[in-house]
């Protein structure tokens, strides 16, 4: 789900992380890039259509 809002629409990050459930962005961020490899940012960049 986080993959297809940062790919797909214009959610800021912190909004992506809480409707994911986590308490602040940071934490998101460091979960994310330890599952995919990089950072949400970084796969934003890469993969935005």
């Amino acid at each position: 789900i986080a993959k297809r809002q940062l790919t797909n629409t214009n959610v800021p990050i912190t909004a992506i992380a809480a409707n994911m459930g986590f308490s602040d962005s940071h934490n998101f961020s460091t979960a994310f890039k330890k599952i995919v490899g990089m950072s949400p940012r970084e796969y934003r960049k890469e993969y935005r259509e």
